[in-house]
């Protein structure tokens, strides 16, 4: 091995050998700690896309039970507004969970006055649950719109390190 500096002006002395080293062993931890750094980044970038994931499939879930409740709503709307005198013909209970307001009768109205009032309720009913609907729609997008941010963020932090 030849003693001769880098430009080939002479040997290197015990002293630039020593800070070429230390060189060398800095750029070293550099390039371990961005490693971490990237690596660190990843996996924030992995468990934020986890949580936009879980979030997104309880969003389509809840918005699927609001429109099959909004379904069943408007078609006893629909029953009541055809036939007063078979307004509950098939009627089955939405269930603890589900119920928006005051549970229906379970018999047949007897006269077209409590079928307009049970049209009313119902008609309440469905409306409540179509505000239900909407603030889930707008709680959905903005969940989307905050996760995707902050996947942005941590994809430009993971670029910064990278472009260091």
């Amino acid at each position: 091995m030849s003693n001769q500096g880098l430009n080939g002006a002479g040997p290197l002395s015990h002293e630039q050998v020593t800070q070429w080293i230390g060189e060398i062993q800095a750029l070293k931890q550099q390039v371990t700690d961005l490693k971490r750094d990237r690596d660190a980044a990843y996996q924030a970038a992995d468990a934020w896309q986890a949580r936009y994931t879980t979030e997104a499939q309880q969003r389509r879930a809840d918005r699927e039970q609001f429109q099959q409740q909004q379904t069943r709503l408007q078609g006893e709307i629909d029953r009541l507004r055809g036939n007063p005198d078979a307004v509950l013909d098939g009627w089955e209970p939405l269930g603890e969970a589900a119920s928006v307001g005051a549970a229906l009768p379970a018999s047949t109205p007897a006269t077209l006055a409590e079928a307009q009032i049970e049209c009313r309720q119902l008609r309440e009913q469905l409306a409540q649950l179509v505000r239900q609907l909407q603030a889930e729609r707008e709680a959905h997008d903005r969940t989307r719109r905050d996760l995707t941010t902050a996947l942005g963020d941590a994809i430009d932090a993971l670029e910064r390190e990278r472009q260091r």
